[in-house]
């Protein structure tokens, strides 16, 4: 039973993943958060909008994170880790495909 039922969500998760746009470097970019444009950020392979986070106010965030960038490679600095998107109940916009 928990077998089907992790595989069932894994499937799901593929559907729902398979239906997001996706983003490069490039596009991913055009969303810095700066001259009115929303602020997103890609982590682990998903991009989230984070415009209505006050910490990424004008796309910027602490330690010179920015939006419109791969987060990836940085997140392990930060103070609370990846685990930041199921505590702020972000869910994924698009996938990132560099």
């Amino acid at each position: 039973m928990k077998k089907t039922l992790f595989l069932l969500i894994c499937s799901f998760n593929l559907a729902y993943a398979s239906t997001l746009p996706v983003f490069n470097q490039k596009l991913l970019s055009s969303y810095d958060g700066q001259n009115g444009h929303q602020s997103y950020v890609a982590l682990n392979g998903y991009v989230y909008d984070v415009s209505s986070i006050d910490e990424w106010d004008g796309g910027r965030h602490y330690k010179g994170m920015k939006a419109g960038t791969d987060l990836t490679p940085f997140i392990s600095q930060s103070p609370h880790k990846a685990k930041i998107i199921q505590q702020l109940n972000l869910k994924p916009i698009g996938t990132y495909k560099n």
